[in-house]
């Protein structure tokens, strides 16, 4: 069995049926490269993928446990949920927090909670989280550190470029030790001269065997950092493969035009 399985998604929105059965596979470590043009499915996938929407039908599975539809109570259901790291387009930081902040945001709540399920009563839970903070603290200023930003964690992120502001992002998704770490155009909303900064973290993670899931409009990215791709198109997987199999070679007419349009 793969490390990451999706069987026969489907997901509709009213009478519009948005994924018609998608199936994919991923193995542990590897890319995959989701492209397609605008409408066709892919941010759908992705958020089903998440869960931020619940697809109608079909199956997730990572590391062998299925995790949709998942036989579990609410509490486990949003354990599963961490499996999964979420890097957006809109970055969607706390404005009123510093970079550094807004890592250790997500790891103190999980400490908490974590405490509280342990049944650990309010002092002494609140002396542990002194501990526990002090603890995430250290491991965000070194993601932080890891992105390239060192020398701006206490800043806010109105004083940071959007490239920061994303690796910000890439940073808190990390935080939490997701298994499969996925971004939704995570570089849409860049100018052209901050999209590099951005895509030179995503292939240092590449190159450190993080598995991952990139919904992408940079073909060139896709190419060079990706395992596998799909091209979605109407709600379908059209194409799948290899980079050099989709791109340099693809069979599928829809992807030939989409290819064409994007120049690659």
């Amino acid at each position: 069995m793969a490390f990451f399985e999706i069987e026969n998604l489907t997901k509709s929105f009213g009478a519009v049926q948005v994924l018609k059965g998608v199936s994919v596979s991923l193995e542990e470590g590897q890319v995959l490269a989701i492209i397609g043009s605008s409408g066709g499915g892919k941010t759908t996938l992705m958020r089903c993928i998440n869960f931020l929407e619940t697809p109608d039908g079909g199956t997730i599975t990572v590391d062998g446990e299925q995790v949709f539809p998942a036989e579990k109570s609410n509490k486990e259901r949003g354990k599963s949920r961490l499996t999964f790291g979420m890097v957006f387009q809109a970055f969607h930081l706390f404005p009123q927090y510093t970079a550094l902040k807004n890592v250790t945001l997500a790891m103190d709540v999980q400490s908490e909670n974590e405490l509280r399920e342990r049944g650990v009563k309010f002092f002494a839970r609140k002396a542990l989280m002194k501990e526990k903070r002090a603890q995430n603290e250290e491991t965000a200023k070194a993601l932080l550190t890891r992105v390239g930003l060192e020398e701006k964690m206490q800043n806010y992120p109105y004083q940071l470029s959007g490239g920061q502001q994303q690796r910000v992002a890439i940073a808190r998704a990390l935080a939490l030790s997701p298994k499969i770490l996925c971004f939704d155009e995570p570089t849409s909303a860049l100018d052209p001269e901050l999209t590099g900064e951005v895509l030179k973290v995503i292939k240092d993670l590449r190159n450190e065997g993080r598995t991952m899931i990139i919904v992408t409009h940079e073909m060139e990215f896709a190419r060079n950092v990706a395992d596998k791709v799909i091209f979605i198109a109407d709600g379908e997987i059209a194409e799948e493969g290899t980079p050099e199999e989709v791109f340099g070679n693809p069979q599928n007419e829809k992807t030939k035009h989409f290819l064409a349009k994007e120049e690659v």
